[in-house]
């Protein structure tokens, strides 16, 4: 069986590049479509062919299903690859792309009916006597009428989809209904179904799914597990392969299970049975995942199979040659997520344009980022996935707090710090944790986020006084050549809240470099963009820096740093004088992130308390709820449902 001549990638971001690499060095075609605001970005770049899909909204372009099967025919592609998210798990879109001649690179249109669906998965798994939670599906209306039979901690999650959208946990009664709108709003909003399932809450259980492949001809093998425990608000942050400190026991029959569910669908293409496995080793199916999973890299690194390469073989219709004893696992590989987000302000997404990438050496790193690209605010904050391979779980978390130190995105701010922070615990380390550990350490996380650079201000401060004054200037001006501030070597810093006295005198061979009353030893420093290499004291530097609006923003060992100085424009610190200005009144609300207002729970006239809430705005296909920062009332409302805001735009005025 030969394979397809060319594709169509219904998708984007790092998951339609991946595609494209394999689609490439397999001499396959590849045809690629994009937003308007997608332009830049690297999958429109690779591709044989790109095509603009016109339109604002996600369902004019990549969940338009009619126009997409309309692109591929037109563009003379075979098949339809639909990667994670979006229509990869739309039974109606895989039918109506056979139906149209074409391949669906993924399971079957029956099989994701089947197992797509919560209720009818957990049914047919269920009569297979693998254990499942217990639960209940349905409307709000439904579920609350049957409310009694619940034994609370509950989760409340969409039937249809996943990724996390729509799923709280319930602690008792009076929290349920306003839990159940919340998820039926995004399910509808996401999947475009409101059915929800509401299950036992199994509050200390890791979370591990075991990889599969299926020729859709009864054939299936398992590549083994994946540990996923490591979650913020039900989403994956760090995905490893093999999963540790788990007994062989468990693990065989997690296997059996898995394979089972596999051959009695008949199963096509790479697939993810998930289980919960609580603190006695007891097991439970949560679901199956019928397309590639966004840790699929991690597996790759541990079996050297391309799982891309063999969706692409099944959905040609080529019998799989795999049996499992050609299977084994070397070594371990760790994957950590990349998101745009703000971890010292409850994971705000961010946004910006971003300049230079400098990816480490000696790590995978996937991702659609490319220099010069703009973020949208209309997708999820997923930037890019790093991964790493090594012998032991102890050489590849070493590797991966190295790898994490040697990331930079410049322009942009993420959660690396934060992921170097969980790395680095102690529980971590010993895989002792859970699905809600995170969430137990944010606080600990954040104390160590928003530490001093005292241990590191000499190296942070050469690095800004190299960057600002030192840095070589081409130029046909000898004086602008040379620098104005290199005639001066003496200079105040700021770091935080405190400032710094800097002296630079010029040595027979480098610099003397004096602070807080120590001299340094400053040789061999070079300037590759936005990178910066120095000795200090015979000890090897590399520093990482980028430009915000008013500070100069340093990364060293993947911490970030601002600091800043009156002998740069635009960073003048002026000593301001302090006003009494009596009772602070309060009286606008403005957006302290950009996104597009879903929900306005409001309206003029209304008296408001302090902490009520004021609208809802969806910022990277998260929720975040404005509230009243004081009791006052409504006087204007600027935005309505649908209105898209920016950073700092005015929201509400009150009166108070």
């Amino acid at each position: 069986m030969s394979l397809f001549h060319k594709i169509l990638i219904a998708n984007r971001g790092e998951i339609a590049v991946r595609v494209i690499k394999t689609a490439r060095g397999l001499g396959i075609a590849t045809v690629a479509v994009y937003a308007a605001d997608d332009s830049g970005s690297l999958h429109v770049e690779l591709a044989d062919q790109a095509v603009l899909l016109e339109g604002t909204q996600l369902s004019e372009t990549y969940l338009n299903q009619e126009k997409i099967i309309e692109t591929a025919l037109a563009c003379g592609a075979e098949a339809i690859h639909p990667g994670y998210g979006f229509l990869s798990e739309n039974a109606d879109f895989a039918n109506r792309v056979e139906q149209a001649g074409l391949g669906f690179i993924g399971a079957t249109p029956d099989q994701i009916r089947l197992m797509g669906e919560k209720t009818q998965a957990i049914a047919f798994v269920k009569s297979l006597g693998i254990p499942v939670i217990p639960g209940m599906t349905g409307l709000v209306d439904d579920i609350l009428s049957r409310s009694h039979q619940l034994v609370f901690p509950v989760l409340v999650k969409a039937s249809c989809g996943g990724g996390g959208k729509g799923m709280e946990v319930v602690h008792d009664l009076a929290a349920l209904p306003a839990a159940l709108k919340r998820a039926q709003r995004q399910a509808e909003q996401y999947f475009g179904n409101g059915e929800l399932f509401v299950e036992k809450f199994l509050s200390g259980a890791r979370h591990i799914e075991v990889q599969l492949l299926g020729d859709g001809q009864g054939n299936a093998v398992h590549l083994f597990e994946r540990e996923c425990s490591i979650q913020r608000r039900y989403q994956k942050l760090i995905e490893e392969s093999p999963a540790q400190t788990l007994s062989e026991e468990t693990r065989g029959q997690l296997y059996q299970a898995a394979v089972q569910i596999a051959r009695e669908t008949k199963y096509r293409g790479a697939g993810t049975i998930e289980f919960l496995v609580d603190e006695e080793d007891n097991f439970y199916f949560l679901e199956m995942n019928t397309r590639l999973q966004v840790e699929h890299p991690v597996t790759e690194l541990v079996t050297g199979q391309d799982l891309v390469a063999w969706q692409l073989r099944m959905a040609a219709g080529e019998q799989l040659s795999l049996k499992q004893s050609d299977l084994e696992i070397k070594g371990h590989a760790m994957e950590l997520r990349i998101c745009a987000e703000d971890p010292l302000h409850d994971f705000r997404p961010t946004s910006g344009l971003v300049g230079q990438v400098h990816v480490p050496n000696d790590a995978r790193w996937d991702s659609f980022l490319r220099d010069g690209t703009s973020l949208s605010s209309n997708y999820d904050s997923l930037v890019g996935k790093l991964i790493v391979w090594a012998e032991t779980r102890d050489e590849a978390r070493e590797k991966m707090c190295g790898s994490l130190a040697s990331l930079h995105i410049d322009g942009l701010s993420t959660n690396q710090e934060f992921l170097l922070e969980l790395v680095k615990q102690q529980d971590f380390k010993q895989n002792n944790i859970n699905t809600r550990w995170v969430e137990d350490q944010l606080p600990t996380i954040v104390q160590s986020l928003n530490q001093s650079a005292d241990s590191t201000a000499a190296e942070l401060l050469t690095a800004y006084v190299l960057h600002h004054f030192y840095r070589p200037v081409k130029s046909t001006k000898l004086w602008k050549a040379l620098g104005y501030w290199r005639m001066m070597h003496r200079f105040r810093i700021q770091s935080g809240a405190e400032w710094h006295e800097i002296e630079m005198v010029r040595k027979e061979i480098g610099w003397a470099l004096t602070w807080n009353e120590t001299t340094y030893d400053l040789r061999n420093y070079h300037f590759n963009g936005s990178i910066i290499d120095f000795q200090l004291n015979n000890k090897d530097i590399t520093i990482f820096i980028s430009g915000e609006e008013d500070a100069t923003v340093l990364q060293l060992k993947g911490k970030k740093y601002r600091l800043r100085s009156n002998h740069i424009p635009g960073q003048v610190c002026l000593n301001k004088l302090e006003v009494a200005q009596g009772e602070l009144k309060m009286d606008q609300v403005v957006a302290n992130l950009f996104g597009k207002v879903i929900a306005v729970l409001v309206k003029p006239g209304d008296l408001l308390q302090k902490g009520q809430n004021l609208l809802v705005i969806e910022s990277m296909k998260s929720e975040f709820t404005i509230q009243s920062p004081v009791d006052a009332v409504v006087k204007n409302i600027h935005v309505s449902q649908g209105h898209l805001v920016q950073d700092k735009q005015l929201l509400v005025d009150l009166e108070s």
